[in-house]
């Protein structure tokens, strides 16, 4: 009954949505840049990601247009070219059916937003969680001024820890009480990720959707929030890992299927994250621990498009032995797509008869871990 009245709402609503496409302007004017620079302003059209440009005039002013459904968010950041700008300072606002005007005498540092609701709810939100910056800057500043030899230490890397997870802590408690008192607000909508972390459960998820308005959920933002939902139910424990096929370097298409009867640790990772690169190391143990209890490795590579080059190497220097594929897709990546990826490294473990039995398994003792699912 929920699925036929989450139809039929849907159909109901998509007239009215249709009807909110329109375009807009962002008007801007900063100081301190010359008419050799450039502003850009970076965000995510339904499925697309759009990255305009357009030259900043004599009196620092710019100005764009854009067409989107709901409010969006977006990043503008200004400079000669794209990787220079996104170095320095970058402002995070939302674009809304309506006018939108920024200004600012200091770059981008202390900037003025006038138009739309969904900016003063942010707004309001950043005031927020200014009240726990000094947690994160207490962390951001034992870590940076630490020696190297400092951060290796087993006792560092606690209090690191311990630091990381109260301000994590305090900063979902703030969420949470804005999620509760701004149902009717996208900006609740954007930060549910973030309330539940980087590899949520699907009822987690589902818990703070529904406390969102009917608005906001059969929205376009929301209608597509709510296939995450399914996509995670998809991939939860318990359940049959999703199909797919996907080329490996050679051009050779690879399929899941393929490796029914042995237990499968399916790996999203890409040469260019970091904390994928520090793992792989412990993924290499395991997977020569293990290979010959009917047990391998599937990596699926989230790197960009003409970065193949750099995807191989990554392979090589790692020394990743068991299949790879990638469409070089960057987070557009169907696989990653279709198991509902927001970050990497993630991992699900698959057994014989295809079943996704474990979840993000990591770490030094990866291979104790697996070897409790992992039946000769």
């Amino acid at each position: 009954m929920t699925k036929v009245f989450t139809l039929i709402a849907s159909l109901t609503f998509s007239t009215a949505i249709m009807a909110q496409h329109k375009t807009a302007l962002l008007n801007g004017q900063v100081t301190g840049y010359t008419a050799q620079d450039k502003a850009f302003l970076s965000y995510r059209n339904g499925t697309q990601r759009v990255v305009d440009s357009v030259n900043i005039g004599s009196n620092g002013t710019f100005q764009f247009s854009y067409t989107i459904a709901d409010p969006t968010v977006a990043s503008l950041a200004v400079g000669k070219t794209l990787a220079l700008a996104q170095r320095s300072k970058n402002l995070t606002l939302y674009l809304e059916n309506t006018a939108i005007k920024v200004q600012s005498t200091d770059s981008l540092k202390n900037p003025l937003i006038q138009g739309g609701n969904t900016n003063k709810e942010l707004s309001q939100l950043k005031k927020r969680l200014e009240q726990i910056a000094p947690l994160r800057d207490a962390l951001n500043t034992k870590y940076f001024s630490a020696s190297q030899e400092q951060r290796n230490s087993p006792e560092f890397k606690k209090e690191i820890e311990q630091l990381s997870e109260n301000y994590q802590l305090e900063n979902k408690k703030i969420l949470e009480a804005f999620i509760s008192e701004n149902p009717n607000s996208f900006v609740s909508l954007d930060r549910i990720a973030e309330v539940v972390g980087y590899a949520p459960e699907a009822d987690d998820l589902d818990r703070y959707f529904k406390q969102l308005t009917p608005e906001i959920r059969h929205s376009e933002k929301g209608k597509a929030f709510a296939l995450q939902i399914d996509q995670t139910k998809a991939t939860s424990i318990g359940q049959i890992a999703p199909a797919f096929t996907q080329a490996n370097p050679d051009g050779k298409n690879i399929s899941l299927a393929d490796y029914r009867g042995k237990y499968v640790l399916l790996d999203f990772w890409a040469s260019w994250c970091g904390p994928c690169r520090q793992e792989n190391p412990n993924v290499v143990k395991a997977y020569h621990a293990l290979k010959n209890k009917k047990f391998t490795v599937l990596g699926v590579s989230l790197d960009q498009p003409g970065k193949k080059n750099s995807w191989l190497k990554a392979i090589a220097d790692d020394k990743l032995e068991w299949d790879q594929v990638s469409d070089l897709n960057f987070w557009d990546n169907q696989v990653a797509k279709l198991y509902n990826i927001r970050s990497i490294p993630q991992n699900f473990l698959i057994d014989p008869n295809g079943k996704i039995i474990a979840k993000n398994l990591r770490g030094e003792d990866l291979e104790r871990q697996l070897s409790k699912y992992i039946v000769d």
